[in-house]
């Protein structure tokens, strides 16, 4: 599945569902594809998302982070039989940005495994694997 500068791929192998931007989008496009990502999941009652940030700059907003704490995540809990865990793969260059302030990591800060979803940044795809496997 692609749309919204997005590629959504099943890995029913893994499992997990594998989102990568292929491009740079807009804010609109940035909640449209978390959506379709979120029917992809809901489609192989799949918990496990990997979300490749790596061909897309960060969209960096008071509003977006909002959105996403306030709109998406709370969508998440109890949805499926574990909490959702959200691999977010970066390059490297942009995970030493990402140390300083950025939704990205703003995001993995507060991880609350209670409130139903986990998150996580990588720079290897291994890696993030991995974690989405445990």
């Amino acid at each position: 599945m692609s749309a919204f500068g997005l590629e959504i791929t099943p890995r029913p192998d893994l499992p997990a569902i594998v989102a990568r931007w292929q491009r740079e989008i807009s804010a609109s496009e940035l909640q449209a594809g978390y959506f379709a990502i979120l029917e992809a999941a809901d489609a192989f009652a799949c918990w496990r998302w990997l979300l490749d940030l790596r061909r897309r700059d960060e969209l960096v907003s008071a509003e977006l982070t909002h959105w996403m704490n306030a709109d998406f995540f709370p969508l998440l809990p109890g949805r499926y039989s574990a909490p959702v865990r959200l691999a977010f793969l970066v390059s490297p260059l942009r995970a030493l940005q990402e140390q300083s302030a950025s939704s990205v990591a703003a995001i993995s800060a507060t991880t609350r495994p209670h409130h139903g979803y986990l998150t996580a940044l990588f720079t290897e795809e291994a890696a993030a694997y991995q974690w989405l496997a445990q």
